[in-house]
């Protein structure tokens, strides 16, 4: 089943939790594959004295067999080497203090903790945080890291060179081509990596993506909402 168009997501679905799937004689035939032009990818080249451990990318948070942020921490804690982080993670709206330590937790069930300086935490696209910086990584419980910053600066040779997320939300096609991408995710997880490149210079639509292609992994079912997030402040 496609997902609905975001251009169709009406200011109260932005209110809801969950977006029932209702199927309709309509939605229980074959639906046609949107036509889209094919995304253009600047290859993401990784510079020499890069840590061995980097993760830039958008957590979609929950287990750790899902969530690159989580993934990235257990190397990095088993191999006792440092981690380039520049990570967004949907947190709900946690006051990030001038000074001192934080835990950052994504709002979603079975999501690791990260306690972590606070002046290595963003919140410009509240409520995501964005931890970012070069860190010693501690494991300190099954689910539960400790960072210790070692350079606070961000290596922007590893940031994916895509379009943002109000273009992404913006666009002509945007709801056909987001949706295709959700879709396509959920059909081959496989392919994260590629799409991670393709999307994560539009780190909101990029999480609203995953969320949601793992919602119809797991559920096969439609959680709009998650895409409605992402592009919520676009569509008024």
């Amino acid at each position: 089943m496609r997902l609905r168009p975001l251009a169709l997501l009406s200011a109260a679905a932005l209110l809801a939790t969950t977006t029932a799937c209702v199927s309709t004689p309509e939605e229980t035939r074959p639906q046609p594959r949107p036509s889209v032009s094919k995304e253009e990818v600047t290859p993401i080249e990784t510079p020499k004295g890069a840590p061995e451990v980097t993760v830039v990318d958008s957590s979609p948070g929950g287990e750790k067999d899902a969530d690159p942020l989580w993934q990235g921490l257990a190397e990095a804690a088993e191999k006792k080497t440092e981690a380039y982080l520049k990570v967004y993670v949907h947190a709900g709206n946690p006051e990030v203090p001038d000074s001192g330590e934080m835990t950052v937790t994504a709002d979603t069930p079975d999501s690791v903790s990260v306690t972590v300086d606070a002046e290595n935490v963003d919140d410009d696209l509240s409520p995501f945080l964005l931890i970012h910086g070069t860190f010693e990584v501690d494991e300190i419980g099954s689910s539960a890291y400790t960072l210790k910053t070692v350079d606070a600066e961000d290596i922007p040779e590893l940031d994916p060179k895509g379009p943002d997320d109000k273009t992404r939300c913006t666009a002509d096609d945007a709801q056909e081509r987001i949706g295709l991408a959700a879709d396509d995710l959920a059909e081959d997880p496989g392919r994260r990596e590629e799409f991670r490149q393709q999307w994560g210079g539009s780190p909101k639509v990029w999480w609203g993506i995953q969320k949601t292609a793992i919602s119809l992994g797991k559920e096969g079912g439609v959680a709009g909402d998650f895409l409605t997030e992402a592009c919520g402040e676009y569509l008024q």
